[in-house]
């Protein structure tokens, strides 16, 4: 009898601007979770350490580096990051496309994100499968770790979440009072195929979901204010980037205190302070009781998942045809909307504060 299918070729696109700490962080975690190769496009290839961040990433031999700066962009560079990340990654599963990836899938993440994909679920994907979905576990907030975090958060069942409410560790028992991040998760699809990635889902031509095949042992492990430090460098960073993102309504209002907090001009060390406070009072989570409560997903998502032999990736192929796209025009690429705007893309080309995907 012949033996099971081999797991498909799996890709991840991403657009970061972050600490060469960081980013060897998600390169090697997502690696390790069953990724064969990261397309990774340097959003400010001339902002601050982002030299050392070129430098670890070039050296990669599973990572495929772009420099995506404001001479990436034929005509206007799109103001809002959300553009910039779906235009990458839907240019860059069109070129594995080109390639003869067809088979092989793409997933759009982040670079605080982790994918973790199951071997066994992989090579027993049902007949048809071309969209994935992989659930979200968010690193629990504490005031320090030693080491990485190690103790995430799932979805919870009405039980669960009632018995949290009733201990006062959740405002409100819904899933959507107790992750301070996107619940949606990350999507991938068949490269081959007619669908566009956005933020966290996949969809048609028209802008409709594409049917995403959920497992077991999918998951997207994100380092979201896992810590005080990581909590006031985030939103330091994001003030500083310009323009706002989205947030749900209930989120709103902390994203708005936050940044009038930061654009108030305090001295560093008062800031400092401000913010450290808004963690401690509405961001740092109680991990003792949350652990003796056997809720809490407990694991180390840069071990690896298993041996993995090396993947056929044509690595020089791919970095000589998305350097070819460098002056193209990319605004085809983007399907979906951003906090400013809404963009309609062709019908052509490819075969407790959250983010709204």
């Amino acid at each position: 009898m012949p033996g099971p299918s081999p797991a498909p070729l799996v890709f991840a696109a991403s657009t970061v601007m972050d600490s060469p700490e960081h980013v060897r962080r998600y390169v090697e975690g997502n690696l390790a979770g069953g990724v064969d190769h990261l397309v990774v496009f340097l959003d400010k290839p001339n902002g601050p350490r982002q030299d050392e961040v070129e430098a670890y990433l070039d050296g990669h031999p599973a990572v495929t580096c772009v420099r995506a700066g404001s001479g990436w962009w034929a005509g206007a560079r799109p103001k809002e990051l959300n553009e910039r990340q779906c235009t990458n990654a839907n240019l860059a599963k069109d070129v594995l496309a080109g390639l003869g990836l067809a088979d092989a899938f793409v997933f759009h993440v982040d670079g605080d994100e982790v994918l973790r994909l199951d071997p066994a679920v992989m090579t027993a994907l049902p007949a048809g499968t071309t969209g994935l979905r992989a659930a979200t576990r968010e690193a629990l907030s504490r005031r320090t770790w030693d080491g990485e975090p190690s103790l995430f958060k799932r979805e919870l069942d009405e039980p669960d979440l009632n018995l949290l409410h009733g201990l006062g560790l959740v405002a409100e028992p819904t899933n959507q009072s107790y992750f301070r991040g996107h619940l949606m998760g990350k999507s991938g699809v068949r490269v081959g195929e007619r669908a566009w990635l956005t933020l966290h889902k996949v969809v048609d031509d028209g802008g409709s979901p594409w049917p995403l095949h959920e497992a077991d042992g999918l998951e997207l492990f994100h380092y979201e204010s896992y810590s005080a430090e990581e909590f006031v460098r985030k939103w330091t960073a994001m003030v500083a980037s310009g323009p706002k993102a989205s947030y749900r309504p209930d989120r709103q209002p902390a994203a708005r205190t936050l940044r009038a907090l930061i654009n108030r001009g305090l001295e560093p060390a008062a800031l400092d302070r401000q913010l450290v406070r808004f963690y401690e009072k509405y961001v740092e989570e109680e991990v003792d009781a949350l652990h003796d409560l056997g809720v809490l997903v407990e694991t180390d998502p840069l071990v690896p998942v298993a041996e993995r032999p090396a993947a056929g990736v044509p690595t020089a192929d791919l970095a000589v045809a998305l350097e070819e796209r460098r002056s193209a025009t990319k605004q085809e690429y983007f399907k979906g909307t951003s906090p400013g705007a809404r963009t309609e893309a062709p019908t052509r080309g490819l075969g407790r504060l959250v983010k709204r995907g």
